[in-house]
């Protein structure tokens, strides 16, 4: 994710965290997701 993030592939980057979300069982684990995914809502 974050290498995408500074290459400024944000779609990338999302995609990366959404599969972790899909995944993810822990729920301390998917919160940390999908705090990072919902960071990135407003990037480009």
């Amino acid at each position: 994710m974050y290498r995408h993030q500074k290459a400024g592939d944000f779609d990338s980057a999302r995609q990366e965290m959404r599969d972790v979300l899909a995944v993810e069982e822990v729920p301390r684990y998917r919160a940390t997701a999908q705090g990072q995914l919902e960071e990135m809502a407003d990037e480009p």
